[in-house]
């Protein structure tokens, strides 16, 4: 009974909090042997709190209510953020771990599977329980996203953009596009103005894709910017001045003329999503 208590006690948390915002959980499967190490207990704790211990800041949404913040002391401690938004309750879980965990506490026989962006790992029963993990072997951190009901691909995969911190993948995809921007697009030169569509088109489409944040954005061109040698920033300051300039020519009214002629055959166009506008404005920095 004594390594059973641990379990009952996590699982009930969980529930208690995929069961909010008026939504029903799904009921839980029997736990497996594989989770009897799950920590215990949980303790009230705070953002500010999790950041310190954990080297995370787990910011709640835009829009999210009533915002728990708790810490699942034991073997592997586990930071937890629970909050209802748009009538969906979700729990957030992050652990520091050497390789890929299951921390989401969720029993289930899964129906569907799939990969999201940055390597995530998705787990879902249309319309019920679901979750989205994924492992960053650069930051040696587990997260965790779980909803008791209404879950499915697109669902998971858009909270888990407003939450999750860019992988090491995502910054390194990133950075290989900033490579290519100023590789390809030369200012001033024949056919620049295509160069710069087919760029800002392709950033436009990671953007999109990835979920990755403007703040994020921003540190990887600072960090790009840092390593170029002195007489290479200026010209690429304006490189970014082109692509960003071209994204707004792209979004414009001739923007699909635009795109066709510049070969760039786009899967997200036209880009509506507010995000993907602030990550090019982060292209730019704050300065």
């Amino acid at each position: 009974m004594k390594k059973t208590m641990p379990i009952i006690l996590t699982l009930l948390l969980a529930l208690a909090l995929l069961a909010g915002c008026g939504a029903p959980a799904a009921p839980a499967a029997e736990p497996t042997e594989q989770f009897a190490g799950l920590p215990n207990p949980v303790k009230a704790s705070s953002r500010e709190e999790i950041a310190e211990r954990f080297g995370l800041d787990m910011a709640a949404p835009e829009g999210a209510e009533e915002i728990s913040y708790s810490i699942i002391d034991g073997e592997t401690p586990l930071a937890q953020l629970g909050y209802c938004r748009d009538g969906l309750s979700w729990c957030y879980r992050a652990a520091r771990s050497a390789e890929t965990a299951d921390i989401s506490g969720m029993y289930y026989e899964w129906t569907r599977r799939a990969e999201g962006a940055g390597g995530a790992q998705l787990r879902w029963n249309d319309g019920e329980a679901g979750v989205i993990e994924r492992f960053d072997a650069a930051e040696g951190r587990m997260l965790s996203l779980s909803l008791g009901h209404g879950a499915d691909e697109s669902v998971l995969s858009a909270e888990a953009a407003l939450l999750f911190p860019a992988s090491e993948a995502q910054r390194a995809e990133l950075n290989a596009l900033l490579d290519a921007l100023r590789g390809r697009y030369f200012p001033g030169t024949a056919g620049s103005s295509l160069s710069a569509a087919a760029c800002a088109a392709e950033l436009a489409d990671f953007f999109a894709e990835s979920g990755i944040t403007p703040d994020e954005v921003d540190a990887c061109v600072r960090d790009f910017l840092a390593a170029l040698p002195d007489e290479d920033r200026e010209l690429f300051e304006l490189q970014l001045d082109g692509a960003v300039s071209a994204f707004s020519s792209l979004t414009g009214e001739n923007g699909a003329g635009l795109l066709g002629d510049c070969g760039y055959a786009a899967r997200h166009f036209p880009w509506d999503d507010a995000g993907v506008r602030d990550c090019f404005v982060a292209l730019l920095g704050s300065d």
